[in-house]
């Protein structure tokens, strides 16, 4: 579960306490170069999706965007005060060399399924989907490709076909993502 050390909750009390009423704090994780990056915004309370996750810590409620959530499961937020600047630092728990080398393993394996399992098929639509990275959580970065990238039903694909399978097949994986930067293009298929 998501950890907020008690300085940090504090530090985001405080700059809380100079916004309106209405305004909270709000996590998500988005993906820049391929790398995760953990991102704290204020958000008015009329900017809260309804499938937004509330999180409670003793007088501070934070909200987290329902995609990110995930990959927050095993992370600490913590304040580092340098000079007289403060930065936000997210750091991975439970990171050891047995997860790592599960991982490795998993990737291997993965990757043969997508070869001979999932790809075949999307050979049929002109596409191909590759795997990017597994997570130490556990969550599977994929990325379409050819007649996939761009295609209006590849979230349909991931959801309905593609996660299932990898979910069925390989029981450590917890979740599977896309982080394709999807715009229709003349290859894509729908």
């Amino acid at each position: 579960m998501l950890q907020i050390t008690k300085s940090a909750q504090k530090y985001f009390l405080k700059l809380l306490s100079q916004k309106e009423k209405n305004v909270f704090i709000k996590i998500s994780v988005f993906f820049k170069k391929n790398i995760f990056k953990g991102k704290v915004t204020f958000c008015d309370i009329t900017k809260i999706k309804k499938d937004d996750i509330k999180l409670n810590f003793h007088e501070l409620k934070i909200f987290v965007e329902k995609n990110s959530f995930i990959f927050l499961k095993d992370i600490k937020i913590d304040i580092i005060q340098h000079n007289l600047s403060k930065k936000i630092n997210f750091t991975i728990l439970n990171k050891n060399i047995q997860n790592i080398n599960n991982i490795d393993y998993l990737k291997k394996n993965v990757n043969i399924f997508l070869e001979n399992i999932i790809n075949p098929k999307l050979l049929n639509h002109g596409g191909s989907i590759i795997l990017k990275n597994i997570t130490t959580n556990y969550v599977v970065l994929l990325e379409f490709h050819g007649g996939c990238k761009g295609c209006i039903m590849s979230k349909q694909t991931l959801k309905n076909w593609i996660e299932k399978e990898i979910l069925d097949n390989f029981p450590d994986i917890k979740g599977v993502h896309d982080v394709t930067l999807h715009k229709k293009n003349k290859f894509s298929y729908y």
